[in-house]
């Protein structure tokens, strides 16, 4: 679940955790996520309160980054290319290895031929 730490949403978010809870009981937990944490000049939820009314934890914590983001969608970049140490990029990490169960590999080198090596200009 995908929520913004605002009331409107946060009661949405309950509904939907509430009615999941009832329909499967043996299920494990609904992952919540909030995005747009941080943003300058609206007024939140804090993070604490928001979980508590939930009763879920979050796995990710996605801050309001517009630079970040509007680069991104312009040069049709992941995140994790635009900003790869920003907040919002290791907060996609976490909620990749919390839905998949892997962590994933920060640093990745790009393997060379030695075919390659040879051609380089």
């Amino acid at each position: 679940i995908v929520a913004t730490p605002d009331l409107a949403s946060l009661r949405n978010a309950k509904n939907i955790i509430d009615l999941l809870k009832h329909s499967r009981p043996n299920d494990a937990a609904p992952k919540l996520v909030l995005n747009q944490t941080e943003m300058p000049g609206r007024p939140e939820i804090p993070v604490k309160d928001f979980t508590a009314a939930l009763g879920v934890e979050p796995c990710a914590l996605i801050p309001f980054d517009a630079k970040l983001f509007g680069s991104a969608s312009n040069n049709g970049q992941m995140i994790a290319e635009v900003g790869p140490a920003s907040k919002a990029a290791e907060a996609l990490n976490q909620l990749t290895a919390a839905i998949t169960g892997r962590v994933p590999d920060v640093k990745v080198k790009k393997q060379t031929s030695f075919l390659g090596n040879l051609f380089k200009k």
